[in-house]
């Protein structure tokens, strides 16, 4: 494995960038507790105006169904066959339990496994790894804590998260180190179409865009952002289109079987290598999804993802169980059904 590291100017100057994520952090954490605080008092009071409420996104993108709003505990799993245009087909399965507080408060935890998947194998010095199979990989946990409020027509989901790094280094499924990243997710419905908005920043890539499995990680602050649309069909079936950008802000490390644009040394061929520099992580794209309701407790997922920047194409397609499942039709409540009447008779 060839490592390469990046020249460090300065240890105040590097302190300063890895310190910026966190600041950004405390910052967005005191401004979303004002922002629950008024909430939670307007929330007594819903906007007959805005009622019935449109669906939201699932906040575990891999397992979806999973975090509608029923309290207590519910888990899931997702298997899936992916390929991309760097190692071909392999096998994902994803369990992840997740636990709703309140109509404001959820956290969920979740852990992708590889059943089958190429991987670096082990080569003679001076050679090149080539990829062989490996059977039964793990990635690292992932635990989130998600806060939702609802100011007038909008949606909005903040979250923080972690990773455990449970995940086979060697195999570039993980950072070896506990990983951190802050996002807020914006939903704005006009009908059944919905403008969608991500904002974020974390020290590790594993973190953003958490429904496209990945053939590298990295480790560096680094700021992400997507946006698009997602549209809603009877059955609470969607498709789902959103743009990104995920931008280094300070030096990176990159884990990886794949040729980095500009990463330095990179090798020809299939093989790993740990890339450093200030814009080796770099990425953007487009990524469209698409989610069918087979059942209450059953989903049909797929998506397709374009790396501009890696010049890779992911495909993926799924079969999501969920333990607690939700009504295909759903059923406004007693309370939404008073105040549309009242509406009527006004």
């Amino acid at each position: 494995m060839n490592l390469r590291r990046a020249k460090i100017k300065g240890t105040s100057e590097n302190e300063s960038l890895r310190c910026a994520p966190c600041r950004l952090a405390v910052l967005h954490l005191l401004f979303l507790g004002a922002s629950l605080g008024s909430q939670a008092q307007e929330a007594q009071k819903p906007d007959p105006a805005v009622l019935p409420a449109a669906p939201s996104l699932d906040q575990v993108p891999r397992v979806p169904g999973l975090t509608e709003l029923l309290h207590g505990v519910n888990f899931g799993f997702t298997v899936s066959g992916v390929h991309d245009s760097s190692i071909g087909w392999y096998s994902v399965a994803t369990p992840a339990i997740s636990y709703t507080f309140s109509a404001h408060y959820s956290a969920d935890a979740s852990l992708s496994i590889y059943p089958y998947r190429l991987a670096p194998q082990q080569a003679t010095p001076g050679s090149n790894e080539s990829l062989a199979v490996a059977l039964g990989d793990l990635g690292d946990t992932w635990i989130a804590v998600h806060a939702n409020f609802n100011p007038r027509h909008l949606q909005n989901t903040a979250t923080v998260s972690m990773t455990v790094p449970t995940g086979n280094r060697s195999d570039e499924l993980s950072t070896g180190r506990v990983t951190f990243d802050l996002s807020d997710h914006i939903e704005r419905y006009f009908g059944k179409t919905g403008v969608l908005l991500d904002l974020g920043g974390g020290d590790s890539s594993g973190l953003f865009n958490r429904l496209v499995t990945q053939d590298y990680t990295s480790l560096g602050p680094i700021a992400h952002f997507q946006t698009g649309l997602v549209f809603w069909l009877p059955g609470r079936t969607y498709i789902e289109s959103l743009a990104y950008e995920q931008l280094p802000i300070g030096d990176q490390k990159v884990y990886t079987t794949l040729n980095i644009p500009g990463g330095p040394g990179s090798p020809v061929g299939p093989s790993v290598t740990v890339v450093s520099g200030r814009n080796v992580s770099e990425d953007n794209g487009f990524t469209t999804a698409v989610g069918i309701p087979l059942t209450p407790h059953v989903t049909f997922s797929s998506y397709y993802n374009r790396s501009l920047r890696l010049h890779l194409d992911t495909v993926s397609v799924g079969m999501t169980f969920v333990f607690k499942g939700t009504p295909l039709k759903r059923r406004m409540s007693l309370i939404d059904r008073a105040l549309l009447e009242g509406e009527r008779t006004k």
